[in-house]
């Protein structure tokens, strides 16, 4: 798909999450993707009850997919787990890791539980890594746009 098609696509979907679930009322807390560090703002989407979402890429290493689990709590943003299949280069490690409460594995998958708090949340995107957004079980394409960094913030979805 050419680029600006893509990027339409997005724009299209996002449009239609200005308004979260119909079961669950108007959302109040977005988050936003945006250029880092020059904070040109690319698109905000509305958080659910809860305020999870996933990042998920192709580790650069392992060539394994790796998903990272995240909440708000207190208006701050809470790595909770990540979930890969090969441990290696770039994961955790042990328990001495920062954050780390507690480690399993389920379904062939390594499952690190974390309560890591993250200052700043910047994804340096890549194609070949497919670089992923999961919020309320829809997918963004984190590679529609160029390859760079990407902050991902909090703010009331109807700031800026």
């Amino acid at each position: 798909m050419p680029p600006v098609l893509a990027g339409l696509v997005l724009f299209v979907w996002l449009s239609g999450c200005a308004v979260s679930s119909h079961d669950s009322g108007p959302a109040d807390i977005c988050l936003t993707i945006q250029g880092f560090p020059d904070q040109v703002l690319l698109t905000k989407i509305p958080l659910p009850p809860g305020g999870e979402f996933s990042l998920s890429f192709i580790h650069s290493v392992s060539m394994t997919p790796v998903r990272d689990d995240y909440r708000l709590e207190n208006g701050k943003i809470l790595q909770i787990s990540e979930v890969f299949e090969t441990h290696g280069a770039g994961l955790p490690s042990g328990f001495a890791d920062t954050g780390v409460t507690g480690w399993e594995q389920a379904d062939g998958k390594f499952i690190v539980r974390l309560r890591r708090e993250i200052e700043r949340l910047v994804v340096r995107t890549d194609r070949k890594y497919q670089n992923r957004l999961t919020v309320s079980g829809k997918e963004i394409n984190l590679n529609t746009w160029e390859d760079q960094a990407l902050e991902l913030t909090v703010i009331p979805c109807t700031s800026r």
